[in-house]
Order: structure tokens, then C-alpha cells, then sequence
């Protein structure tokens, strides 16, 4: 299908600051591309350029094959509608006149309303459920409200390219997902939208292709399937994501994890854990500052799987399978760059149990091994005591107990602290 929508080489300054550099890309009809960025990356920018509200300081902007500095005012206002945040507060018109006024671009000079523009302005607000307050003044509803007013106002319109800014912004989960409905309802109607979204789910959920922008420039477009990455996302603000794929639509999606690029580096762990036992301490640790490695550990185990998707090194036994000699001197070796050791509490098995010969290896070579408290319940040995004795034997050799989670940050921290005070002696 050819383009509808073209950007070439597009360019915006406001004096001299440079808003947008060199943005190139284009949109089909029948396709949603949601644009993601930090707040100043120039998304509203963007969408004032390619509604013709400013013009470019370089570069084209073609819609339905004519350059848009071409097209006539009217003729613009038939091919594309508009739904910016910033909504009218005052005006003193009723809900339906309002979404009425989408139908201007199509009557004739001093023309009436006819009944096809009646029939265009009930299916706007009937998509958008504002007709329940249809006789209401606009001035009188919410801020939600108002929002979804001008999007059936915007629809009313029959664009051919629909421009949004942030559209599910003030309105519930139930309402987002209604305006959603909408946007891909149009999409299969063959409308060309571009939309700035705030969630980026929303964008890899919904559209078809995302842009990236960032700081002005283009990070990337394409596929959600291709740009939506968690690397990619992190671009964008400087905060770690996780990446998981979504149970039903296949796509993916993703959580923040809060940790800031370029944080101080606070050390390295080496986290013995299975089960789940290490998913709470990952996180944490990852945004307090500290490199992780895992392991041995099962394939499959969702601590294995977790720190996978993190990108944290981890040594794997094949599932359900007894940790081989070679594995366990693999962690070793990893284990060996680390600062600390950290055993979480885990159930122990016959299989498992190198875990702790390991610990305890590495505690006689004078590495700081840590245990959290919990896993010295008898609950978690299914070895017959065995567990427990290896675990009180790495106490004897010098590892350290700490009651939970947040005293063991503490300990890191008073750790840091004594290494501080003995550099500067």
C-alpha cells in the first residue's frame, strides 16, 4: 500500500534551539504509529507540523501525494482532524454542537446541516460514549470528559489522517481502552493515524509502528515487532525496563525497573537462590546499584528466567538436573569476581546442595558471604539436615547473617563505608 503520510528530512527551530533534526519517515493509510519520547524529545512539535499549524524550517511534508504547504486550508481541514491535549475550559456550547462543528469543513458556505452530517456526528459521539451527555455544556464536564468530546469532534470529520496528542491522558483504564477500540476501529477503516502516546504499552499493544524520538532526533522506526525493545526503550529516559511478552496479544511489553543509567556502581553479587527466592532481591539490588551474577541454577526455574530477561549472567544446569562438576566450577569462577555472595532462602535438594560446598569455598578464601536469615529454617531442607549443617558451617567459617532485605542493603552500605574509611587511611 503506498504512503499517505511522508516526512522528509523534517527540521524545527524555535530561535535558535534546534527542536527537530532530520526526521524521515512515512505512514500508510490503515496504520497506527505511536510516537514515544521524554518530555522536550518535540512530540507536540511534531504534531503541530504535520497538522500545518507551523511551518517546517526544512524538509516536506507530503499527505495524499501533495506537498502540504500546497493544500488549501479547507482542503487540509477535510484530509486531516486534529485531538490536542490542551482541550477549549469555556465554551459555552453543548456537547453535540460542539462535535458538530467537525462537520464544517464539508457544508458549503451559510449551508445547513443535512441528515448525512447528523448521521456522521450520533456515530462520533456513540463510538466515543459522549452521548449520554450529549445536551450537557461542554464547559460543565470533566476533564476526561471534554478529552473524548474532541476526539468524536475530530472523527466527525471523516479525516483521512488523524493527528493525536496523548489521547488516553485524564481518562481510566475502562475509557483508554475504549478510545483504543476506536483508533483501531478507524484503522481498519484505512485512516492514517499518528499518535504521541505517554504509555509505551499503549504503543506496543495498539500501533504498528513506533517512532522513538528523543532530545529531537529519530532513535528509531519501524515494526513495534523491531523497535520496541527493552534497550531501545531505555533511550529514552534513562531507565532500565523489563521486557516480557504479553499473555495475550504476543507482543511485547514492559515494566520499569527504576534503575537509572550511568547509577553509581556499588560492587558486584553473586546470588545463590531458586525457586523465586532471588526475583525480589534482583530487583532491588539491580536498583540499588549492584552487578549480579546467578547460579548454579535449573533452566526454566523463574529465577533463571527473570534474571535472563534482565540480562544478568547466570550459570544453568539443565532442568531437573543434579549440578555437574563442571557447572559448579563455572560459578566458581564467576562467583570469584564478585564482592559478596548472597544465599537467599531457597529449598534444598539433593541436586542443589553443591550451592552451598561453593559458599563455603569461597568463605574459607575470604569472599563476604551473606545469608539471609530465612533460609536457615528447617522448612526449606529436604536433604534430611544435611543443608542445615553445610549452612552452619559456612556460619563457622565466617559468613555473616542478616535478618532480610533491608538489613542486608544496610550491611552493603556500612560495608562500602568501613572500605571508604580504610582507602583514605
Amino acid at each position: 500500500m503506498k504512503e499517505y503520510l511522508q516526512v522528509k528530512d523534517l527540521s524545527f527551530s524555535y530561535s535558535q534551539r534546534k527542536v527537530l533534526d532530520k526526521l524521515t519517515f512515512s505512514v500508510k493509510k490503515g496504520e497506527l504509529v505511536g510516537i514515544a519520547g521524554p518530555n522536550g524529545a518535540g512530540k507536540s512539535t511534531l504534531l503541530h507540523l504535520l497538522a500545518g499549524l507551523i511551518a517546517p524550517e526544512r524538509g516536506e511534508i507530503i499527505i495524499g501525494g501533495k506537498e502540504a504547504r500546497f493544500l488549501s486550508r479547507r482542503m487540509w481541514s477535510k484530509k486531516v482532524a486534529v485531538v490536542f491535549q490542551e482541550v477549549p475550559q469555556n465554551l459555552e456550547l453543548t456537547s453535540q454542537e460542539v462535535v458538530s462543528m467537525g462537520r464544517l469543513p464539508h457544508l458549503g458556505r451559510w449551508q445547513r446541516e443535512r441528515e448525512i452530517d447528523e448521521e456522521k456526528v450520533f456515530w462520533a459521539m456513540k463510538i466515543t460514549s459522549t452521548t449520554v451527555f450529549s445536551d450537557r455544556r461542554f464547559s460543565e464536564l470533566s476533564g476526561g470528559e471534554k478529552q473524548r468530546v474532541m476526539i468524536a469532534r475530530a472523527l466527525a470529520q471523516e479525516p483521512e489522517l488523524l493527528l493525536l496528542d496523548e489521547p488516553t491522558s485524564h481518562l481510566d483504564v475502562l475509557h483508554q481502552l475504549e478510545i483504543m477500540d476506536i483508533l483501531l476501529e478507524l484503522r481498519a477503516g484505512g485512516v492514517a493515524i499518528v499518535s504521541v502516546f505517554h504509555d509505551l504499552n499503549l504503543v506496543s499493544q495498539f500501533c504498528d509502528k513506533a517512532l522513538l524520538l528523543r532530545e529531537g532526533r529519530m532513535l528509531s522506526f519501524g515494526r513495534v515487532e523491531e523497535v520496541m525493545k527493552a534497550e531501545e526503550v531505555a533511550k529514552l529516559s534513562g531507565v532500565e525496563f523489563l521486557e516480557t511478552t504479553h499473555p495475550f496479544s504476543l507482543r511485547p511489553f514492559f515494566m520499569p525497573l527504576r534503575k537509572i543509567k550511568n547509577e553509581v556502581f556499588r560492587g558486584k553479587i553473586h546470588l545463590i537462590c531458586g525457586g523465586g527466592s532471588g526475583s525480589p532481591l534482583m530487583r532491588e539490588l539491580l536498583e540499588a546499584g549492584f552487578y549480579l551474577s546467578l547460579g548454579v541454577i535449573n533452566q526454566l526455574d523463574s529465577d533463571e528466567e527473570l534474571a535472563r530477561k534482565l540480562g544478568i549472567p547466570v550459570v544453568q544446569e539443565k532442568p531437573f538436573s543434579p549440578f555437574s562438576p563442571s557447572t559448579m566450577e563455572e560459578a566458581y569462577r564467576l562467583a570469584q569476581k564478585a564482592d559478596f555472595v548472597v544465599i537467599a532462602p531457597t529449598y534444598w535438594g539433593r541436586g542443589n546442595l553443591p550451592n552451598l560446598d561453593l559458599a563455603e569455598r569461597l568463605v574459607r578464601e575470604n569472599k563476604v558471604v551473606l545469608i539471609l536469615e530465612e533460609a536457615l529454617d528447617s522448612r526449606f531442607d529436604y536433604t534430611g539436615g544435611e543443608a542445615q549443617k553445610k549452612l552452619e558451617k559456612i556460619i563457622e567459617e565466617g559468613g555473616r547473617v542478616v535478618k532480610d532485605l533491608s538489613h542486608l542493603l544496610l550491611f552493603l552500605e556500612h560495608l562500602e563505608q568501613e572500605k571508604e574509611k580504610r582507602d583514605i587511611v
